[in-house]
Order: structure tokens, then C-alpha cells, then sequence
């Protein structure tokens, strides 16, 4: 009897082992290896995005308050519908290398709480330098990582001052990743190898540099692809003789190749008007599209932002595209 008990558990394993061999081969059959990629394609429409905006010109020319201005426009409008549609204004986020976003806030939107200035610096708390590079950077990159990750609640992100991320990043490229200097200030000094052997000479890795300063515009191109409103703004530089990416004598202080990579480009400039007698009378500040790969009815198009007159109150206007929402 136990001869016959063992081969009926034998054949009750053998058909266990065939019917889970069966559900297997099923699964296999009914399983869609491309599922998640239908699902991405389904949702492909839902986040819409092509504002990636630089903002260049010199200080003190409009290029933080075209942005704080039209959000506050955004903002103004949300608390209205928000007693019929139950709407809840979404933040900027503002990166703030320069500090004119701060002050714009304080001076302009004290009371604007979704308009949130973060400093990007990460200070030391030695006697010779201020700043912490390496860490700066890992700062930046958290920062954004963050703003991708909470993209749903974001209105814009606006980055100021991007040509104090491309001296973090030429700074971190000869103190992290060539080790020619050990500081800021070491590295700032170029005046030949020295005794130290801790002098630069001009010794750069572009490779490098250029890789680091694109982390965040790499980051930026997924916000803007998620819906969110990026804006670059970075101040100008005296042109090279050879520099094919200047603008009317000028080009933007950042790394060359971004300028390919924004889909408009908008130069902030000032006309002084003076009376016959040479007394300034007048200050016209505008805004002009010298790229617009989006809307080629902008393309050259200038725009008044701010007029102030000696003595009279000055009269702001904004972007007239980012305040309606068409940009």
C-alpha cells in the first residue's frame, strides 16, 4: 500500500508542477511588455510646456519683474476663480544666484507667499572663502530635482543669475575635477605655476565645464516639458573677437550653447532721452524677441516695459505675452 501511496503523490506533484508551468506560460502570454510605454503615450498630452525663457541684459534693466509681475497677474486671477472654481495658485520657485529676486520680493510682493526666493549658495565656515563650490552645486541639483519631482505644484521656476552656476561650475572644474586648486581663490589665480604648483595657467577641461553647467538646463528642459515655466536669467558680457553667439556687441554671460537650447530669447535694454539742453528727461526700457522659436510673429518684436520721467511717476507695463499667457 505504501508502493501505491508514494506514486499517487508523485503524479499529484507531476500535475501541480504542469499547472503552475501552464499559469506561467499564460502570463507570459497575456503579459504586454510595452504596457508602460502605452500608458506614457496615453498621458503624453497632459503636460504641455514650451516656455524656456532667457532673460539677458545688463543690471537694472526689467528682467526679474517681467516674471515676478506676470505671476502676480497669475496669481491675482486664481484668487478670484477660486470662489467659483475652488482654483489654488501654483508657485516660482526662484533660484536666486544674484539676489534680485529676493529684493524684488521684498520691495514689490512682500505678501506674495507662493513667490518662494531660495538661496542656492552653500556658505563655508572658514576665514578664507565664503562659498562652498562642490557643495553649491549638489544644492543646485537637489533643488531642481525637487522642482521635477513637484512639477504639478509649480506655475515657474526662474533662475537668476545663471553667470554665478557657470563660475560655480568653472570653479568646481578646477577644484573637484582637475585638482588644480583647492579653493575659489586658488583658483582665481593665474599667474603661472608657482612655487605652490598650485597656480592654474589657464588650464581648463571645457568638457567638463560644459557637462556641469548643462546639469541644470537639462533639469530645466524637464520641467518645461512637465508644463512648468522655466526662465533663465543671466546678465551680459563683453564680446570676444571671435564670439559668433554675441548680440549687438554683446553676448550672455553663460555657457555658448545654451542659447540653442532656450526656444526664446528676450534682450532687456535702456534708451536714456535727453532735452535740448542735455538734462535726462526719460528712461524707456523694453524688451526685445531675438529668438522666438515658438511664435514667429514675435520674432524681432520689442516691447515697452517701464517708462519713468524726471520728476513724473514711472509707468510699468510688463510683457504683454507673459502676462495674457501666450508665451
Amino acid at each position: 500500500m505504501s508502493g501505491f501511496g508514494n506514486l499517487k503523490a508523485v503524479e499529484d506533484t507531476v500535475k501541480d508542477t504542469k499547472k503552475q508551468s501552464d499559469l506561467r506560460n499564460i502570463s507570459h502570454e497575456r503579459a504586454d511588455p510595452f504596457a508602460a510605454i502605452a500608458a506614457e503615450i496615453a498621458n503624453a498630452n497632459d503636460n504641455i510646456g514650451h516656455t524656456f525663457t532667457a532673460l539677458i541684459g545688463h543690471e537694472n534693466t526689467g528682467k526679474t519683474a517681467i516674471v515676478t509681475s506676470a505671476y502676480s497677474i497669475y496669481h491675482n486671477k486664481c484668487i478670484e476663480d477660486s470662489v467659483q472654481y475652488e482654483t489654488k495658485p501654483k508657485q516660482l520657485m526662484c533660484i536666486d544666484f544674484d539676489g534680485g529676486a529676493q529684493a524684488n520680493k521684498s520691495a514689490f510682493w512682500p505678501n506674495l507667499d507662493t513667490l518662494v526666493c531660495l538661496d542656492p549658495y552653500v556658505y563655508t565656515q572658514d576665514d578664507r572663502t565664503a562659498i562652498d563650490y562642490p557643495a553649491t552645486h549638489d544644492r543646485v541639483m537637489k533643488l531642481l530635482q525637487y522642482c521635477v519631482h513637484n512639477h504639478e505644484n509649480l506655475w515657474g521656476v526662474l533662475i537668476t543669475g545663471v553667470d554665478g552656476w557657470d563660475a560655480t561650475c568653472i570653479n568646481n572644474m578646477r577644484i573637484q575635477d582637475l585638482g588644480l586648486a583647492r579653493d575659489a581663490i586658488s583658483a582665481a589665480d593665474v599667474r603661472g605655476q608657482g612655487k605652490d604648483s598650485r597656480r592654474v595657467e589657464f588650464q581648463w577641461d571645457w568638457g567638463i565645464r560644459k557637462t556641469r553647467f548643462h546639469q541644470m538646463t537639462t533639469l530645466c528642459r524637464g520641467l518645461v516639458k512637465k508644463g512648468v515655466k522655466v526662465f533663465l536669467e543671466t546678465h551680459l558680457a563683453k564680446q570676444d573677437d571671435e564670439d559668433r553667439s554675441s548680440i549687438r556687441g554683446w553676448r550672455p554671460a553663460w555657457e555658448k550653447s545654451t542659447a540653442g537650447l532656450v526656444f526664446q530669447i528676450l534682450l532687456f535694454e535702456r534708451e536714456d532721452v535727453y532735452d535740448d539742453e542735455g538734462n535726462l528727461t526719460n528712461q524707456i526700457f523694453t524688451a526685445t524677441y531675438e529668438k522666438s522659436k515658438t511664435n514667429a510673429n514675435l520674432q524681432g518684436q520689442r516691447r515697452t516695459i517701464l517708462t519713468t520721467e524726471v520728476g513724473g511717476k514711472p509707468k510699468w507695463y510688463g510683457l504683454q505675452e507673459l502676462n495674457d499667457g501666450t508665451l
